[in-house]
């Protein structure tokens, strides 16, 4: 018997812990879940593309069922515009739009690029996060858009 298996009593495990993110072929989920982000990312996407464009035709679509039912504007409002401002390269009046806008602009662009190289590649990445890191990620995320909101309503004094 080698000497480094001698030294393991029959009592420790070996533990394999699997990796943060890898990338492994693409399952059927993998690539629906693709299609359904890109179904979703790309329309948005060209729609605040072309924002600047379609407002003085009376193309857009403004205000929605929060601002409609509570007169005041919902965590998301500004964001449209905070994509069309970022689109022209305008990063200081995207933030005054929407100060997570353009975060959420480049998450939105990078999640685009990666369903794109997932289905044309067929590989993935699968990323392996603990039920408590995930709940965290969830936590900061709904604070963020909270502060967010709060400091929306404190600007526009609503």
């Amino acid at each position: 018997m080698p000497e480094s298996l001698a030294r393991i009593s029959a009592r420790s495990e070996p533990s394999f812990r699997a990796p943060l993110a890898a990338v492994a072929p693409a399952t059927s989920g993998d690539r629906w879940l693709a299609w359904t982000l890109l179904g979703i990312a790309l329309p948005w996407l060209i729609y605040t593309r072309l924002y600047f464009f379609l407002q003085p035709r009376h193309l857009t679509y403004d205000g929605g069922a929060f601002m409609w039912l509570f007169n005041k504007p919902d965590p998301s409002c500004g964001l449209t515009r905070t994509f069309a401002w970022m689109w022209r390269g305008d990063l200081g009046r995207a933030v005054a739009v929407y100060p997570l806008g353009p975060l959420v602009f480049v998450a939105t662009v990078a999640l685009a690029l990666y369903t794109v190289v997932a289905l044309l590649s067929g590989r993935a990445v699968h990323v392996n996060l603990s039920p408590a890191t995930l709940h965290l990620l969830i936590w900061v995320g709904l604070v963020a858009l909270g502060l967010n909101w709060i400091a929306k309503l404190a600007w526009l004094g609503m």
